[in-house]
Formats: C-alpha cells, sequence, structure tokens
C-alpha cells in the first residue's frame, strides 16, 4: 500500500519526542515545524523532490522500536525523509533519534545542526543498555559511514551490515523495523572516498560530485518488524547470532532495493562498474583464462 506523505494533525504539532536524563539528546521541534518540514514541502510542490512512503503499517504506534536503513549520499537527506514520512504519520514523538558518526558531531556547526535536527553519538551505541531511557525510537545506518561515503559507480549495493543495530534492539526490548530509503544515490552522489584524513578528523567522507542535492524521487519502504526477544538477553553477547540476524535484514533491505532500481541508468552503470572490476581482479588473483 502506498501513499503520499500527509500532513501532520494539530496534535501531533504540539508533541513533542520525549526526552528523560540529563544530557540525553533531543529533538528541535520548532527547527521542524518552522523550518524543515515547510522547506520540504515547498520541494514537493515545485517537483524538486517528491516522497512515496509504503509499508507504514508496519511501524509500532507506540512503545521502543529500531529503524535499520541502508545509507547513500553525502549528506543524511536520508535519515530526514524517514523522519519526515514517520512523524507526518505517526507524531513527532516516534520520530527516531539517529546514530550519527562522531566525527560529523565534532564539526562546528554541522554538529550543532545535526544534533537539533535528532542524531546522537554512533559511539553511544556500543553500550546500547546504557542509552537515554527516554528515547523510545533509534536509527540506525549499520553500514555506518562507509555506506554514505561510496562512489556513485557503486550505487545500491550496500557495505556489509554491522550488528550493533541488533544489539539495541535486543538492550531495549524492541522490534526492529527494516527500512529501504531510495533517492539517496540519484540526489547526493559521491565521487569519490576520501580516505587520506581518517587520522585527522576520525573518519573518511564522501566527496560530492555536486555540491547542491540534485532533484530525485525519494521513496521509503517500511518492513514488517523482526521481533529478537527470542535471544535474550544473552544475544548481546552471541557474536554470531546477532550477525545473523544483521544479515537477513540487509537481504531483505537489498532485495527491495533491487526491485526498484532495476531498470535506473544509475543501477545499470554500477551493475556494469562491478562486473569489470571483479573481472579485473579475477585476472589478477590468475582466475582468468585467456580464449
Amino acid at each position: 500500500m502506498s501513499s503520499q506523505v500527509e500532513r501532520a494533525g494539530g496534535a501531533a504539532r504540539n508533541s513533542a519526542v520525549p526526552v528523560a536524563g540529563e544530557g540525553a539528546p533531543g529533538v528541535d521541534q520548532a527547527l521542524w515545524f518552522e523550518k524543515l518540514v515547510p522547506f520540504a514541502r515547498a520541494m514537493f510542490r515545485l517537483k524538486y523532490f517528491s516522497l512515496e512512503v509504503e509499508g507504514l503499517e508496519h511501524v509500532p504506534r507506540e512503545g521502543p522500536v529500531v529503524f535499520a536503513q541502508n545509507h547513500a549520499g553525502w549528506f543524511p537527506l536520508d535519515a530526514f525523509f524517514l523522519s519526515l514520512a514517520v512523524r507526518e504519520k505517526l507524531g513527532p514523538h516516534r520520530q527516531p533519534v539517529f546514530a550519527t558518526a562522531d566525527a560529523a558531531l565534532r564539526v562546528p556547526g554541522l554538529g550543532t545542526f545535526l544534533r537539533r535536527v535528532g542524531s546522537m553519538p554512533a559511539s553511544w551505541f556500543r553500550r546500547p543498555e546504557k542509552l537515554p531511557a527516554g528515547i523510545q525510537s533509534f536509527g540506525v545506518f549499520p553500514e555506518g559511514v562507509q555506506g554514505n561515503t561510496k562512489p556513485f559507480w557503486q550505487a545500491y549495493r550496500m557495505r556489509d551490515w554491522n550488528r550493533g543495530f541488533v544489539r539495541v534492539a535486543i538492550a531495549r526490548g524492541a522490534p526492529i523495523v527494516p527500512a529501504a530509503v531510495l533517492g539517496g544515490e540519484e540526489s547526493l552522489p559521491v565521487a569519490w572516498t576520501v580516505k587520506a584524513l581518517r587520522r585527522v578528523i576520525g573518519s573518511e567522507f564522501g566527496l560530492p560530485l555536486s555540491l547542491v542535492p540534485l532533484p530525485a524521487r525519494w521513496k521509503v519502504v517500511f518492513h514488517a518488524p523482526v521481533d529478537v526477544s527470542a535471544l535474550g538477553k544473552a544475544g548481546l553477547l552471541d557474536a554470531e547470532a546477532s550477525t545473523a540476524v544483521a544479515r537477513r535484514i540487509q537481504a531483505t533491505v537489498q532485495a527491495t532495493i533491487d526491485r526498484h532500481v532495476r531498470a535506473s541508468p544509475l543501477a545499470q552503470i554500477a551493475g556494469a562498474v562491478g562486473a569489470a572490476r571483479a573481472l579485473a581482479a579475477s585476472w589478477r588473483t590468475g582466475g582468468g583464462k585467456r580464449v
């Protein structure tokens, strides 16, 4: 079932993301209501962006939840559009707070903005049992920075997911909602993955192919929640079990991406480059045969 994002109701307008505990990250609702949401709607009216959402019926209306999604593009607009989809239909109180690279949060100006719109340090997720108790909705990019720094010729091919989001779900007794977000590859293409400054800034970064987001048709597809309660608290220390769950959810999201971008020119470019690189690697290792 598909639907365009609709305006949030008045009740949602007056609600806020619950925050508990000193130092717990919050969301600046005034910034969202007065700046971000109106800007997004203006972009929709101009047809610069569009947003289609599927599967919102899979998102729990209350209680803890962990969103696990793919990551692409040199700026986290994918987090913005998933958050917008959730808050416009379910209210701001269900908007996820996203794990964000510590290096990005240390950048003057940018870090402050990211915190205000709903980010907290990814390093906090290494001890999920210590995450702020008042936060119910979490967003995680299991690919990490390797996902949104990959160059455009590797579009739509996710990096291996780490298992941190599974541990968050176990620690908080939360279901995992897999989400596929399409649009980041086209809107925010990366020209090259810059690794040279990793020791200086603590992270690699994606060199933008365009300094301005390009027009794109965004789409968010939510999948049925995955229950990890059977793993129990012992799952926090069971790397094999939690990694297996992460791989299964990754496969679900990748299949959705593949289904939606099969005819995309960018996907065809990425596929051709990937095939060429695989062939070159085969020859280098002596696996190829001359005909």
